[in-house]
């Protein structure tokens, strides 16, 4: 495994440790700021916080998980960096294309 293989496991195992870490803490009612999901609520109207909340966890997972993948699967240089930029743009557009129709009532 090269460097970056091992770069991209850890920073994924790492993510997922942290939010997982964070959750535990903050619990359910707290995991979000109260300001932030106020934010929300101005933008899209009446929300669900709940499942806003399962939202965000759901992303957090799924980005630790594709740093995991990519860990494991590409072995170059180049192909890491043109990958991580490319999912990262398609988890960026996928999640702000969701949120309004998941969370709103």
């Amino acid at each position: 495994m090269d460097f970056w293989n091992n770069t991209l496991l850890s920073i994924g195992v790492i993510f997922s440790i942290g939010t997982t870490i964070r959750y535990l803490i903050k619990g359910k009612a707290n995991y979000c700021k109260k300001k932030y999901l106020d934010k929300l609520e101005l933008k899209y109207g009446n929300i669900d916080r709940e499942k806003a909340i399962k939202l965000e966890l759901f992303f957090n997972y799924l980005i630790s998980l594709e740093y995991i993948i990519m860990g494991l699967l590409i072995k170059k240089f180049d192909t890491a960096i043109i990958s991580v930029i490319l999912v990262s743009i398609i988890t960026l557009v996928s999640y702000y294309l969701v949120r309004k129709k998941y969370i709103t009532l």
